[in-house]
């Protein structure tokens, strides 16, 4: 085997085949990769209007025997958002040689081979180029807050948990019958895995539908200090282009957006509501009723997590209203599979019920159109002052327990004890092994993992 060998500074670049692409080291961490995908924007891309000139510095022009590319290239920024750049962040788009997660040595032959194709139609073919490829893909997009279209984040998010995520997940992490499982390597424990494994952790139940008020979700609140509200962080973050903002009260004047939900494009931000991807009467029916009004400030103001909150056309926002998805679904059927994903990740991170259409809709959806939908990982959920309040059945009276979870210090999360009965159904608890020091997943459950009701109709803790 011939080798190739270019050092660039501390780091070494190697080329080993012809079809080899040989990324810059070190490689993106596989779990600092897996939170970039979770908070990727996926939307269409732009297909049109696209010349080489008008990144004035490409690295590679020419293709020679070995050279130094751009990870992305020029037609694929374009498309993902660099249609909107100024000529200057394009030029330093194509010439930042300072981060080498931007670079890959690429022979010849993989230079014509790739052309502008992205990790869905394009992948080195052996497994060390492969993920260190793909992590790098995804930095530089996460980088330069560029999106990825549907089937592009689809192949990179299922090529890389399924080739290249072995190495972030510690020996602890116990697949269960469902095909979720945990990473733990920080001790946050995440939860992983296809939307239908996903799903049968939603508990089924009838919804409540008393006492809603919109008063009872404190919204559009600075919950984490930095001087923006959460509807304008939204803006900042959705917003495809560098936005326009206020410096004195942070309000975003302008900014160039996409809605998923039915891709139209808008530079004025009065033309956008900030969605809730479950609605808040939808939350609080599904299980918000029992919160307190500090979980529920932190829902209505949770940016956390990309798929709470979106930016989306104002009365596409409204023709959805408060509806799930038994009843509506984004005008823009590219998205669908997206959104259901998104719809159930916010539901299991908050432990929030189903009604029975709407488990149906969604599993008949799942089972034809979006069969092979995996859900990026669902982080724990921000720390809430005020305590958990659990409510076991809707509030007719005074009676109801409160737990205090142990969320005063990074990383710490509540404790069960595996095989005690609990409630409610569907909720989700951590347990540590002995000899470990990460914790394992439990749902609160009335059948085993293999689906046999435990005996007495009693719900247990057992390995999610």
């Amino acid at each position: 085997m011939k080798c190739l060998l270019s050092v660039h500074g501390a780091f070494v670049v190697v080329a080993i085949s012809v079809s080899t692409v040989a990324v810059a080291q070190p490689r993106t961490n596989d779990e600092m990769t897996l939170a970039q995908l979770a908070a990727i924007k996926v939307a269409p891309e732009r297909s049109t209007g696209f010349r080489q000139s008008l990144f004035t510095s490409s690295v590679s022009q020419s293709v020679s025997v070995q050279s130094v590319a751009n990870i992305v290239t020029a037609r694929e920024a374009w498309q993902s958002g660099a249609w909107a750049w100024n000529a200057a962040k394009r030029k330093s788009f194509m010439t930042d040689r300072a981060d080498l997660t931007m670079l890959a040595m690429v022979r010849a032959t993989s230079v014509q081979q790739r052309g502008d194709q992205d990790p869905a139609g394009w992948m080195p073919n052996t497994n060390n180029s492969l993920c260190a490829y793909l992590a790098n893909w995804v930095a530089v997009k996460t980088k330069w807050g560029l999106a990825m279209d549907q089937r592009e984040f689809s192949v990179v998010k299922t090529t890389f948990m399924q080739r290249c995520k072995s190495s972030a997940i510690s020996s602890t992490s116990v697949p269960s019958s469902a095909g979720n499982y945990v990473t733990t390597t920080t001790g946050k424990p995440i939860v992983v895995g296809s939307a239908l494994a996903l799903l049968q952790l939603v508990r089924v139940e009838n919804e409540y539908q008393v006492g809603y008020n919109r008063a009872l979700f404190e919204h559009w609140r600075d919950i984490d200090g930095d001087g923006c509200d959460s509807r304008d962080q939204v803006l900042k973050r959705d917003s495809i282009s560098l936005p326009q903002v206020d410096p004195v009260n942070c309000n975003v004047i302008a900014g160039d957006w996409v809605s998923p939900y039915d891709g139209a494009r808008w530079s004025n931000p009065s033309n956008l509501d900030i969605d809730h991807v479950v609605a808040l009467k939808e939350a609080w029916d599904s299980g918000a009723w029992a919160w307190s009004a500090a979980q529920r400030k932190a829902y209505a103001n949770d940016t956390s997590d990309s798929r709470t909150l979106l930016a989306v056309t104002d009365s596409v926002n409204q023709s959805k209203s408060d509806k799930d998805p038994s009843n509506w679904l984004p005008p823009l059927q590219s998205y669908t599979c997206t959104y259901l994903g998104n719809w159930i990740a916010v539901k299991v991170r908050w432990n929030l019920s189903m009604d029975s259409s709407e488990y149906g809709r969604i599993k008949n959806l799942l089972q034809s159109s979006c069969s092979s939908l995996n859900i990026a990982p669902i982080p724990n959920l921000p720390n809430i002052s005020g305590g958990t309040t659990v409510v076991t059945n809707p509030p007719s009276s005074t009676s109801m327990s409160t737990v205090t979870p142990n969320t005063a210090t990074a990383g710490t999360v509540a404790q069960i004890n595996p095989g005690s009965y609990c409630s409610p159904e569907g909720a989700i608890g951590y347990y540590t092994l002995s000899g470990s020091t990460s914790p394992t997943t439990y749902v609160c459950s009335k059948t085993d993992a293999a689906g046999v009701p435990y005996s007495g109709g009693r719900a247990r803790w057992r390995r999610a």
